[in-house]
């Protein structure tokens, strides 16, 4: 019989890694799109790159059952010294790269009447705190992208659902940019793979369009 497909673009090290480790222990073949890295290549803010991958990967393993968008850049800093072009670049990592991906898996899955798309968000999709304008805004359009693409897409059988990650994800590269950082105060990327696995079980009589995951001690 034929293991069920995951795909998770954004693919690396931390979260990427976790996902793809939950998902194989329940018996799915599992890959990852990177830019660098993982087992296939490609720039997601290219819609032409990211359809020559999918189809790559459809003729090597079929089409995916799941797919994981984790794909964002983290810019911050004062208003008056963020060019445009930084602010568009993060734009195309967060919102553009998720449309692309959309546009690219979910006829399948709408032909199927089945299938599930998660995207990432983040503290900022609902927040949009000081420093954050680029990241900000780019994850607000992520999560309003997500809900309308289930409104127009849960009738036919496909599961879309955003993830707020709020707090910082455990990591060396969390570490190297939060020197004081305790892991207590961090989200665990095992149990945020956890939490994402069991979304994409969910039947569907419940199916949630939104969750939201922090830490126990994160202020919200």
């Amino acid at each position: 019989m034929e293991r069920k497909l995951v795909v998770i673009t954004g693919y690396g090290p931390g979260l990427g890694e976790a996902l793809k480790h939950r998902y194989q222990q329940s018996g799915y073949t599992v890959v990852g799109v990177a830019r660098r890295g993982g087992d296939y290549q490609a720039d997601t803010t290219r819609a032409e790159e990211v359809s020559a991958v999918f189809e790559t990967i459809r003729e090597e393993h079929g089409s995916p059952e799941i797919v994981i968008h984790n794909v964002a850049t983290l810019s911050r800093g004062s208003f008056n010294d963020i060019s445009a072009e930084e602010f568009e670049a993060t734009w195309r990592a967060s919102t553009l790269s998720a449309f692309n991906v959309a546009q690219t898996v979910l006829p399948s899955m709408e032909r199927n009447h089945k299938g599930t798309l998660i995207f990432t968000g983040a503290t900022a999709s609902v927040k949009g705190g000081k420093g954050f304008s680029p990241f900000s805004s780019a994850k607000f359009a992520l999560r309003g992208l997500a809900q309308s693409l289930a409104r127009e897409y849960q009738p036919s059988g496909v599961h879309i659902a955003h993830v707020v990650l709020d707090g910082i994800i455990w990591s060396d590269v969390s570490l190297k940019r939060f020197p004081n950082l305790k892991i207590e105060n961090a989200l665990i990327p095992k149990d945020i793979a956890e939490a994402y696995f069991q979304l994409s079980q969910q039947p569907r009589s419940t199916w949630s369009h939104e969750i939201d995951l922090r830490p126990y001690s994160e202020s919200f």
